[in-house]
């Protein structure tokens, strides 16, 4: 079992990933549903834990507003290189005779208490397995006060994936608690246009013998509303995400449904921007626009400030008819909405 350990972290490096740890389900006791290994699989005694790492070269222009389409393209091909090496990896060792699955990187929810498996924003969902709970438990990293994984090597920029096994591997222990370089910077909730995170609370999690802390949450929805690009204007209106969406997130979480409901179908309306991807839930393309508390958690904090001032400095975006994103000042914003007719301009802010 030692070399078969060894060899199923070789063969997720080999294949691309840049961090591997192996967890049990020892290390998972006390946590939530979302670490229970054996809802993918009866029997189930541990995961092989991977991270992919990407947009070095393309964060700072995305956060800059000058290229969008380089760091989706790079997020997409993490998310593909990662649910791929879980399904190599899982044939791998169902075929040496050790039961397997892969878990997809992403976009698979368990459906809610006696009901289907349709994707709701408005209500709480939870993925099949939590991929930064295993993370941190096979030592990939820490979770951060965003909740973001953060590792050392490479910070929140990372994708992750996992194989969850019938073969009894060789846990790889956590990293020790004095190397978590969060510092409770808050420079994550400073790059969130929709206040998701909540830093009067906290959320506790307990995994076997470690105890995680990191922001309390308000709506789903809220968060979903920005990262899905239905609007993006920050609070103060001088920095915007990608969207050129400028509807006022409601500071209530009660007023949150409402909300959804009519800048989702405006969105709707929007000329197709470019790139994008197909999702499960709607028809429309979705496209990358925030991920900014994910992409500015750099390992050091002068990379932090310098990622967060990219953001202020990038002005804010509007779209022009041909469906292109612009990026100009707020006061040049104003201006360009302000010529539009009011039926376009109502597709972009509220009056």
């Amino acid at each position: 079992m030692e070399e078969l350990s060894k060899a199923v972290l070789e063969f997720a490096k080999i294949e691309g990933a840049a961090l591997a740890g192996i967890c049990t389900t020892e290390e998972l006791v006390g946590g939530p549903p979302s670490t229970d290994l054996t809802y993918v699989l009866k029997g189930a005694k541990s995961a092989v834990s991977f991270a992919i790492a990407f947009g070095s070269e393309t964060i700072p222009p995305y956060l800059m507003k000058q290229d969008r389409e380089g760091l989706e393209k790079e997020t997409i091909r993490a998310n593909v290189t990662a649910s791929g090496i879980a399904m190599h990896l899982s044939n791998y060792l169902n075929n040496k005779g050790y039961e397997s699955v892969p878990v997809a990187a992403n976009l698979v929810y368990r459906p809610p208490e006696g009901g289907d498996a349709e994707y709701d924003p408005l209500e709480p969902v939870h993925p099949d397995i939590s991929h930064r709970y295993l993370a941190v438990q096979a030592g990939l990293g820490f979770i951060g006060m965003s909740g973001n994984l953060i590792t050392p090597e490479h910070g929140a920029t990372v994708i992750l994936g996992a194989v969850v096994t019938k073969a009894n591997l060789i846990p790889t222990p956590p990293l020790p608690p004095e190397d978590n370089y969060c510092d409770d910077c808050r420079l994550c909730l400073a790059s969130c246009a929709s206040r998701f995170m909540d830093f009067k609370d906290k959320t506790q999690v307990n995994l076997g013998d470690t105890e995680l802390t990191y922001s309390g949450r308000r709506s789903l929805a809220r968060c979903d509303l920005v990262c899905s690009g239905y609007t993006g204007l920050a609070p103060n209106g001088k920095w915007s995400t990608w969207s050129p969406g400028r509807f006022e997130v409601p500071k209530a979480d009660k007023d949150i449904p409402k909300a959804y409901e009519k800048i989702s179908k405006t969105y709707a309306k929007w000329p197709q921007a470019p790139g994008g991807r197909l999702y499960f839930y709607t028809d429309e393309k979705l496209r990358m626009t925030c991920g900014n508390c994910q992409l500015i958690c750099a390992t050091t904090s002068e990379e932090r400030e310098r990622r967060l001032q990219m953001i202020k400095d990038s002005g804010v975006i509007i779209q022009n008819e041909d469906g292109s994103l612009e990026a100009v000042s707020p006061k040049q914003a104003k201006q360009k909405l302000a010529q539009m007719s009011p039926e376009r301009r109502a597709l972009y802010e509220d009056k």
